[in-house]
């Protein structure tokens, strides 16, 4: 009788080592494929993000150069130049600096709010799956379980 005890009580532990390795394989792999998710939202917003840097740095290289045209372009050089004309060419260039500067305010609010939105998304919907105490106290097994299965399971062939 004790043989047959000592046997199914190492089933019993057999078993529950196995349930135990499922479960952590289990636990790994459910953090592992939130970290892929995580991976893939910052891969998404630092695409927005690089390329928002890249419209600002342009953009503030043309507005660099629509002041230098507003402040040292001269088109009356040679004092033949009508007046409208420069006017013109003064309105244009003041509503090219215009259009630039929103451009570099545009591409600078989308990359900071692209950026917050990525670490939003991140922190609160995207969480990493750590186990609660229950699920922890689920997962092990006591012998306690073994003698409550009833004399034929405990010494079952």
């Amino acid at each position: 009788a004790t043989e047959v005890f000592d046997y199914n009580r190492e089933n019993f532990n057999f078993d529950n080592d196995q349930r135990i390795e499922k479960e952590k394989t289990r636990l790994s792999m459910q953090c592992e494929r939130f970290n892929l998710f995580r991976e893939d939202i910052e891969d998404l917003v630092n695409l927005t993000v690089s390329k928002m840097d890249m419209y600002h740095a342009v953009a503030a290289l043309l507005l660099g150069s629509a002041a230098t045209l507003y402040t040292e372009g001269r088109m009356h050089v040679a004092g033949n130049t009508p007046p409208w004309y420069i006017a013109i060419y003064f309105i244009s260039n003041a509503g090219c600096f215009c259009y630039l500067l929103m451009a570099v305010w545009l591409s600078m609010y989308a990359s900071v709010s692209s950026h917050s939105f990525g670490v939003r998304i991140r922190t609160r919907f995207v969480r990493l799956p750590i186990p609660s105490l229950a699920e922890l106290n689920a997962i092990t097994a006591k012998f306690e379980m073994l003698e409550k299965q009833g004399v034929s399971n405990i010494m079952r062939v």
